[in-house]
């Protein structure tokens, strides 16, 4: 895998490790000032403002950090210069004990990435839902 390509899937993964551990901070640094999150039912935000209000309120809303495990996985990634793309699955569990039916969502992600003074940012991310448990 080349350099870009395994930066690419690191930012990935720290998104859903920052989100997972619920730090907020983390999960900034991995956007670009203007970057756009199309989020399906749970909204749409612009520029890290924004972003942090709304990811503020998601962390809050899916219980305590620990408890939730974003997972992504079979990656496309183009990368083009400075640009590149990203599709990936996720599959988002509940691992709060005593739960006994553990998948919440499952999801793509359709991602546009800038590389910004040589590290790979979040520009727009967009989420799928393909499937979500019943409430």
């Amino acid at each position: 895998m080349n350099d870009d390509l395994a930066a690419i899937h690191e930012l990935k993964h720290a998104y859903c490790w920052h989100y997972d551990e619920g730090s907020l901070d983390g999960l900034m640094c991995l956007f670009t000032p203007d970057a756009v999150c199309d989020l399906d039912a749970f909204g749409s935000w612009r520029g890290t403002d924004e972003i942090r209000r709304g990811y503020a309120e998601q962390m809050g809303a899916t219980g305590i950090p620990g408890t939730r495990l974003h997972s992504v996985s079979n990656p496309i990634i183009t990368v083009n210069g400075d640009l590149a793309r990203g599709r990936w699955y996720l599959a988002d569990y509940n691992i709060e004990p005593g739960c006994t039916a553990p998948v919440r969502i499952l999801a793509t992600y359709d991602d546009d990435y800038l590389r910004v003074d040589g590290r790979w940012k979040i520009a727009h991310t967009r989420l799928t839902i393909r499937w979500r448990a019943p409430a």
